[in-house]
């Protein structure tokens, strides 16, 4: 059984998504409208208990950051006692065989990721993409995501940095075999890279320069910085669903050269 690669059920599971709906083209609210609902059934069919926390990045002029983002996400999920975190696009519906890796808590230095039963997303072991499921003992561990990737890319890259360095140099990611999901943005990979090359100011073009820094800044650059835990700041919550919950938070700034690629604008 797949599930036997997990160590114990979750007492509470978190699905924690980042969400913004700026660019039509991505249509991203439409989404949101179906992701909710069927997850909130998912869960209820399959987990004990569990929370779906929808981290939306306020209209602050800034990029897109999908770390700092599920940062938030796990901040507020941990104040609800969630001991598993599942990480989630908002564009993936999951299929009911996947339920036992949203129930269980990954066994410990064992993430999963479950988006790897995709085919967009089987052909890289080194990939933390789509869907993945954490122990929040582990994330927390790993200093979780970074905070300054503005602009889409490079974050889960980071992420597989990091565990390669808490876990050791070996690591790879468990991952279901069997399972499917609904992609609802419906876009091939190549159509994926052409949109994102017609619209080079949404990604995230300083990825490189953070990849080298990541030895020196990994263990202040994530849910502890060097002045502390990472500030989550909740401007407006909506309730969308059973225990499925959006919450509008301001980003922070990191106070280094990164400061200056998070403008909408910027393309290099």
């Amino acid at each position: 059984d797949d599930a036997d690669a997990a160590a114990a059920p979750a007492a509470r599971v978190a699905v924690i998504v980042p969400f913004r709906d700026l660019h039509a083209e991505q249509k991203r609210a439409d989404h949101l409208r179906k992701f909710v609902p069927h997850i909130v059934d998912f869960l209820g069919r399959h987990c004990a208990d569990y929370r779906v926390v929808i981290a939306e990045q306020s209209a602050d002029g800034r990029k897109f950051n999908r770390g700092q983002l599920l940062n938030a996400g796990a901040i507020l999920a941990a104040r609800e006692g969630c001991d598993c975190l599942v990480f989630h696009d908002v564009d993936l519906l999951p299929s009911d065989e996947l339920g036992p890796w949203y129930a269980t808590a990954p066994a410990r230095d064992a993430p999963v990721h479950v988006a790897r039963v995709w085919d967009r997303y089987s052909g890289n072991e080194d990939y933390f993409g789509g869907v993945a499921a954490w122990r929040a003992d582990d994330f927390s561990r790993i200093n979780g995501f970074p905070n300054n990737y503005w602009g889409w890319g490079g974050e889960d890259d980071e992420m597989m940095r990091r565990s390669q360095t808490v876990f050791g140099e070996g690591f790879s990611m468990a991952a279901p075999t069997a399972g499917a999901f609904e992609d609802l943005e419906g876009l091939g990979l190549m159509e994926k890279v052409q949109l994102l090359r017609e619209h080079k100011n949404w990604k995230c073009n300083h990825r490189w320069e953070l990849r080298d820094e990541h030895l020196e800044t990994w263990t202040t650059n994530g849910l502890r910085r060097q002045n502390g835990e990472l500030p989550v700041t909740v401007t407006a919550t909506e309730e969308l669903g059973d225990r499925a919950t959006k919450y509008t938070v301001d980003l922070a700034l990191a106070g280094d050269w990164t400061d200056a690629k998070c403008g909408l604008d910027v393309e290099d």
